[in-house]
């Protein structure tokens, strides 16, 4: 059994329970490392993505040297995790194989999980649009993928296996990279989880359990799939000589003896459109009428292109996805709700049991020497059995006589009858 580290003040002990598992997580905090080299796009690239991630963002002022697919940048990443208690980590580099380099890389149970690295192409800042777009803190967008390689494959998902469909992403393919960037990217900008019945609405339990919004819905992130960048062709898809110069610089070179067995690059030159849109007031229509929402561009506005990874291990994916049984999935049995049976807060089971009426006549209740009876009571009520018993008895022997009231009626009648005939004499 481990042992439970006990707090020595108020302040340690806080920052153990803020740090304590929950059935509902807090936002999880990123943390932007630069490399020892980074370059416009990468600075461009760790400005605009922390503005979106605030304020659950951290940023290192100072270069260090970290390489996350090497064991030192991993080690290095794990101290930091604990450090900050932060499991999201962006690192920014800029080297001459690989150019305007995005490490994202996630951590579980203090041990990083994966990493993906892509780089940036081409990137317009917020300041850069005619609308500039300042999210709300703690604001949380909606997402839409757009592309045939977001959508999971059939032959990956299993009906009656648990998390099939988020393991899919620890194979090697195309479908796999890129079920591992849309889980990337959700769970970076997932926020902050709300407990059932936090939310507004009229029926208390059906709002408020799934996500948080704050001021409404602010801003709209798009991720679409391009196509395939093809260097070394004469056909590229690209025939401006600038635009296909800045992809080839952009351009990932991963197949090399360098990289390790357990690397996935069968997704390498896949460009990905990442772009932000926040919705218009609405338009006035006829009475009746949907009123017509637009979107527009805010920014930021970056291309991406993919380049390596290093896919979870399923056991530690399928730990990571686990969550603990929450008292509205221990209300239920199956599919169906369970009856009279209720968990409170702090895990409970509480019960209501149908039972036969009960006989009060027969119901022991508690002695007390208060209510016991003393001697002289004792005497007064054996007196007054006696007299009791003494009445009764009299009334059992009037009844022995035959006597009852219709013979008293009649022998009351009878002396009547005397006294008449006395007087007619």
């Amino acid at each position: 059994m481990l042992r439970t580290p006990k707090p020595r003040n108020a302040r340690s002990k806080r920052a153990m329970e803020a740090r304590a598992p929950r059935d509902y997580e807090a936002a999880k905090k990123a943390i932007f490392v630069t490399g020892p080299h980074s370059s416009r796009l990468v600075s461009l690239a760790f400005k605009d993505l922390a503005a979106l991630k605030k304020p659950d963002n951290i940023q290192f002022n100072k270069k260090n040297d970290c390489l996350p697919f090497e064991s030192s940048g991993t080690e290095s990443l794990e101290f930091w995790s604990g450090k900050n208690d932060a499991s999201l980590f962006i690192v920014g580099n800029h080297q001459k194989k690989r150019k305007d380099n995005l490490i994202w890389a996630r951590c579980f149970d203090g041990k990083v999980l994966d990493l993906l690295e892509m780089g940036v192409l081409q990137g317009k800042a917020i300041a850069e649009f005619k609308s500039p777009f300042s999210p709300t803190i703690g604001s949380r967008p909606l997402f839409h993928f757009s592309g045939p390689h977001f959508s999971p494959e059939d032959s990956a998902v299993d009906a009656d296996a648990p998390f099939s469909g988020a393991l899919s992403m620890c194979n090697s393919g195309i479908h796999a990279s890129f079920q591992h960037l849309k889980s990337l990217l959700i769970d970076f900008y997932r926020g902050e989880e709300a407990p059932p019945a936090s939310g507004p609405g009229a029926v208390p339990g059906a709002a408020g359990n799934s996500i948080a919004l704050r001021d409404g819905l602010q801003h709209i992130i798009c991720v679409t799939e391009g196509p395939e960048l093809e260097l070394g062709e004469a056909d590229a898809p690209h025939s401006d000589p600038d635009l296909a110069k800045l992809y080839a610089a952009g351009a990932a070179q991963i197949k090399d003896s360098n990289s390790p067995a357990d690397t996935d690059t069968s997704a390498s030159g896949r460009i990905v459109y990442f772009r932000v849109y926040a919705p218009r007031p609405a338009v006035k229509t006829q009475s009746g009428a949907t009123p017509k929402i637009e979107l527009h561009e805010v920014g930021p506005s970056f291309d991406f292109v993919l380049r390596r990874r290093r896919p979870a291990d399923a056991t530690r994916l399928t730990n990571a996805l686990k969550r603990p049984r929450t008292a509205a999935l221990s209300n239920k049995q199956g599919t169906t709700k369970r009856k009279n049976i209720l968990t409170d807060d702090m895990g409970d089971m509480l019960g209501r049991v149908h039972m036969e009426r009960q006989d009060l006549g027969k119901l022991q209740t508690r002695k007390m020497k208060g209510l016991k009876r003393g001697r002289g009571e004792d005497d007064e009520e054996d007196e007054d059995q006696v007299g009791n018993e003494d009445e009764s008895e009299d009334v059992a022997d009037s009844g022995e006589e035959g006597f009852d009231e219709d013979d008293m009626r009649a022998v009351v009648d009878g002396e009547d009858d005397d006294d008449e005939d006395d007087e007619s004499d």
